[in-house]
């Protein structure tokens, strides 16, 4: 990790289980939309 880079601790590993890459378009159910909203409107500034 680079110490003077401003976004180096902005990250989150999200394991989301028995989801797969293309769930996002075909089984929105298993999306944390929450979750994932509420880091964009924290971290993108």
């Amino acid at each position: 990790m680079i110490k003077d880079n401003p976004y180096s601790d902005n990250k989150e590993l999200m394991l989301i289980p028995d989801a797969v890459h293309v769930d996002l378009y075909d089984n929105l159910d298993v999306i944390p939309f929450d979750k994932l909203d509420e880091f964009f409107r924290k971290n993108l500034k």
